[in-house]
Parts: C-alpha cells; sequence; structure tokens
C-alpha cells in the first residue's frame, strides 16, 4: 500500500512538473533544459570516469619484440591493458599486475635477452681474445643506450665506442671516444645540464674515457655536445665568465656604495689552448754504495826454461841432441771490476686546462648624483676596492678604470611608470574577470531561485486536495451563519459574480480569504487538518 502511494507521488510530482513547466516563459525553458543537460552530463561524465579502473605499470623499458608479445598475451587473455612511453611501457588494471607478471613470467615473457652483458654468455673457451673484447665492447654499448634511454625525455639512444687496441710497444695510446645519438620524445628538449650529464655517465662507464671525447647528436643532426673547443662553445665561455665576474664586482660595490650607484663590466680573455708540458730530470741519489757491483780477479804464476835452445833442427823439425837452451821464470795476472750507480729520474707531466685567463679589463662608473657613500666616494680609494675585488694583475697586462659621473635617470623612471601602468592594467583585469565570474554566478543562482519560485507558485495553483469531498464552508464557520456553498476547485480561478452586500457574506469572505491564504502557506498542515475533520464526521 505504501509502495502504492509511493509510486502515485511520484507520477503527480511529474505530473506537477510537466504542468509548471509548460507555464515557463520561453528563457525560463532554455534554463532548465540546460540545467538538466549539464546535470545528465556530468552524470555520465562521472559514471565513466568512476567505472574506469585505474592502470599501473606491469612493464617498463621494453623492447620492441617483448612489448608486441606481452600485448599479443594481454588481448588472448581478454585483459585490458594501455601503452605508455612510445610503446615501451605496457600498463593494466592496478588489481591485476602481480598476477599479469606471474603469467607473463610462466610463458617466458619478457624473452629480449639478446643484448647487454648476456653477450659474455656464449664465449667458449675457443674465443680468441680479440672476439672476447669486441663482445665486451657491444654488451658495453647496449647497457649505455638501455641506461641512457630510461632518462626522462629520451625515448631510445645508441652509443657506439671506438677503443683503440693496446700496444705494450707504445708509450703513448690514442684516446677512446665515443659518440651517442639520441631519439627523443616528441617536444621534449633536453637542457645543457641533461645533456652533460649524459657525457659523464658515458665517460664514467667507460675506462680511462675522458668526458671531452664524447659527442652527443640528436635525431635530428644537432650536436648537443662536442669537445667544447669549437669557435662557439668558446665564446659562450667567455660570455659566462665576463658576465659572472662582472655581476659579482657590481654586487660588492653597490653592497658599499648603494644599489643603482654602481655600474660594473668585466671583459677577459681566455686562453683555450690544451697544452701538455712533460719534463724528465736526473739527479744524484743520496747514497753512496753502488746499486750493483761485480769483480774478477785472474792470476799467473810458474817456472820455464831460462835460455832458449840453440842447434841445427833434424828432420821433422825435431832438434838434434846434443843442443843447449837456457831457463828463466814469469807470471801472469788480470782484475776486473764492474760498478752500477743508481740515478734518480723524475718525470713530470703538467696538463693545462683550456679556459685560462689571460688578460681581462675592468670598467667601473660610480653616480656622481647620488647622495651618501656614493656621491662622495673618492675614485683611488674605489680603484684600490675593485682591483682586489676584481683580480687585477698588472704583471699580465690586466687594465682598470674607475670613472664617476651622473647617471641618466630617463629611462630607468620611464621603466618604472610603464611597470606600474602594466601592473594597474593587469589589477583591472584581473577584477574584471572576477567580476564577469561573480556576475555569471549570480545570474545563474538568480535563474535558479526564479525557477523554484515559479515551480512552488504552480505546485500552490495545482494542489489537490488528495481526492477528498468538497469543502463546506459550514464547517468552518460559526454558528448560526447561513453561508452559501463554495463550489468544487477548477484547474483556473473562476471570476465570482458580484453580489449584494452583507455583512455575514462580508465576514464569511474574511474568514475564506485567511483559508486560502493559509492553504497557501502551509497546503501540508491544511490538508492533514482537513483530513481529520472528514474523518471525524464519517465516524
Amino acid at each position: 500500500m505504501a509502495k502504492a502511494k509511493g509510486s502515485a507521488a511520484i507520477v503527480e510530482n511529474a505530473k506537477n512538473f510537466v504542468s509548471g513547466f509548460r507555464t515557463f516563459s520561453t528563457g525560463q525553458k532554455a534554463v532548465v533544459i540546460a540545467v538538466v543537460a549539464a546535470l545528465v552530463a556530468g552524470a555520465v561524465v562521472f559514471s565513466q570516469w568512476a567505472s574506469k579502473p585505474t592502470f599501473a605499470p606491469v612493464f617498463t623499458n621494453l623492447s620492441g619484440t617483448d612489448a608486441s608479445a606481452i600485448t599479443d598475451k594481454l588481448t588472448a587473455d581478454g585483459v585490458e591493458f594501455e601503452l605508455a612511453d612510445g610503446g615501451k611501457t605496457v600498463l593494466v588494471p592496478a588489481d591485476r599486475v602481480d598476477a599479469e607478471r606471474l603469467a607473463m613470467a610462466g610463458a617466458g615473457l619478457p624473452a629480449d635477452t639478446g643484448s647487454g652483458y648476456t653477450l659474455l654468455e656464449d664465449s667458449g673457451v675457443t674465443t680468441s681474445e680479440f672476439m672476447q673484447q669486441k663482445k665486451y665492447q657491444i654488451a658495453l654499448q647496449d647497457v649505455l643506450g638501455t641506461t641512457i634511454s630510461s632518462i626522462d625525455g629520451v625515448q631510445k639512444a645508441v652509443v657506439n665506442l671506438a677503443v683503440p687496441q693496446k700496444d705494450v710497444f707504445l708509450d703513448e695510446q690514442d684516446p677512446t671516444t665515443a659518440s651517442v645519438l639520441l631519439k627523443l620524445k616528441p617536444g621534449t628538449t633536453l637542457t645543457n645540464d641533461n645533456v652533460t650529464a649524459i657525457v659523464n655517465l658515458v665517460a664514467g662507464g667507460v675506462e680511462g674515457m675522458d668526458p671531452k671525447n664524447v659527442s652527443v647528436v640528436d635525431d635530428q643532426g644537432n650536436t648537443l655536445s662536442t669537445d667544447g673547443t669549437g669557435s662557439s662553445a668558446q665564446n659562450e665561455k667567455t660570455s659566462d665568465y665576463n658576465a659572472s665576474a662582472s655581476s659579482d664586482l657590481q654586487t660588492y660595490l653597490e653592497s658599499i656604495y648603494g644599489k643603482g650607484n654602481v655600474k660594473a663590466t668585466v671583459k677577459a680573455t681566455l686562453d683555450f689552448d690544451d697544452k701538455t708540458v712533460q719534463s724528465k730530470e736526473y739527479t744524484q741519489p743520496n747514497r753512496i754504495d753502488p746499486l750493483a757491483q761485480s769483480k774478477s780477479t785472474e792470476t799467473y804464476e810458474g817456472s820455464g826454461a831460462g835460455t832458449a835452445a840453440t842447434g841445427v833442427l833434424g828432420p821433422d823439425n825435431i832438434a838434434v841432441p846434443g843442443t843447449t837452451g837456457t831457463t828463466g821464470g814469469g807470471g801472469y795476472a788480470k782484475d776486473d771490476t764492474t760498478s752500477n750507480n743508481a740515478i734518480n729520474e723524475t718525470n713530470t707531466v703538467i696538463k693545462q686546462a683550456p679556459g685560462k685567463v689571460t688578460k681581462q679589463t675592468v670598467s667601473v662608473v660610480l653616480n656622481a648624483g647620488a647622495k651618501g657613500a656614493a656621491g662622495a666616494a673618492d675614485v683611488n680609494q674605489v680603484t684600490q676596492i675593485a682591483t682586489q675585488a676584481a683580480g687585477v694583475d698588472a704583471t699580465r697586462g690586466d687594465q682598470i678604470t674607475v670613472v664617476k659621473t651622473a647617471f641618466d635617470t630617463t629611462a630607468a623612471a620611464s621603466a618604472a611608470e610603464e611597470l606600474a601602468e602594466a601592473e594597474k592594467a593587469d589589477q583591472q583585469a584581473q577584477l574584471i574577470g572576477y567580476g564577469k565570474t561573480a556576475a555569471l554566478a549570480l545570474l545563474v543562482l538568480i535563474m535558479l531561485i526564479v525557477i523554484l519560485v515559479a515551480f512552488r507558485r504552480r505546485k500552490v495553483e495545482t494542489v489537490d486536495v488528495l481526492d477528498v469531498d468538497p469543502l463546506q464552508l459550514g464547517d468552518i464557520t460559526a454558528p448560526g451563519e447561513d453561508l452559501k456553498e463554495i463550489a468544487p476547485a477548477v484547474e483556473k480561478p473562476v471570476a465570482l459574480e458580484a453580489a449584494p452586500v452583507d455583512p455575514a457574506l462580508e465576514a464569511a469572505a474574511a474568514r475564506r480569504t485567511e483559508v486560502v491564504e493559509l492553504v497557501s502557506r502551509q497546503p501540508e498542515e491544511v490538508a492533514e487538518l482537513l483530513r481529520g475533520w472528514l474523518a471525524d464526521r464519517r465516524s
């Protein structure tokens, strides 16, 4: 029963809304339709957003082969997925991340193991040293490329290393160089700090590599990093040094003579020649004993004939018997000594870094028209202060000039005035924007109030006394009064014919007016009251 009453009430309210909507003006109808459409659209968008699952990455930094295999597996399993980071990241609903990782591991995915240090696993005992070095170089290139690709803004990186073959018979080896090719994500631009980080990353990952031997190029053919010896790089470094030195000197002098009262400029000449000085020095050691010493002595002593034999030789050069000879004494001695004395040897290698200041010129201008310390400053004193602050070295040809003159403040005043006007215009534009927003909000609020009031009035005018019998005026009049029965209510008020003036009728009309006003103000309470009266009469 209660459900039937609720349905009837809903139908009745719908009828009342439709009948009330028909009485609206064209503007009111348009506003109502717009509000309803906005509510419906908002409900649809909210429902779609609420029903869409939250995605989380299940695999990142995938190769193209692995990404394709994983997406095929997810499609076959009927799992929703999204791709990000140029196809290298696969996302699935957050509540299925762990399950899908286990499922992919069971399927042997990711399976791309043909790069990096895994190449060294195929090396056997018969692999030559040359092949081992080349495999190590290729593996190192792959690892560096993968590492650089993980940097934000880099879609892919290819690293090529040029490693010269080492020769033990050479005192100086050719340096190892590297080139890096970057494919950036659309709309991404690397800063100088990012490029420097990539250079240091490559140089730190290769043994003995100097960062200046790393070149970075993007896929558009733009050189992002060189060895820093080009004219543009030298000019940039010179400009940076001049700007930094000028700013430091001006800040220091302004702290003494007031802000805006000093202008300082530093122009320097930098030497970008890469110089290496090698020297070798031999010195006598402090110790006297030789480092190594060898000595050999050979002596021979013996006796023999003092006089040689004389006579005629016989056949076969045999002496004839009877000849005579003499005997005598002889001896032999030999000494051989070898000593190796050590000496001190000192090898010195001095490598001068490019960018050394060879000469600089300093110019300082003081505002003579300023009040305070700047106006009363002594030029000689300022020269001494600036010389020490800027590090002026007269021995290398540095020069400093200090001038005191009045500054032209016309441009500064004009700029300040323009800045004030611009700020004022911005404030006015901001206030106008706030006003437009407030006016729009007020208009919407007024339209809502108008709609609610119109709907309320229509509801009051079309109130049905819940299908009860027509109300008799005698039920609400004082005893003894003779009044006419009021006709049943109709949808539209009907004009009553004029009646003769009668005090009783006037009193009844006044009561009727009060009843109508009471019904207008409190329709629900009056309906309950009438139900109670009717129930009492019927009982």
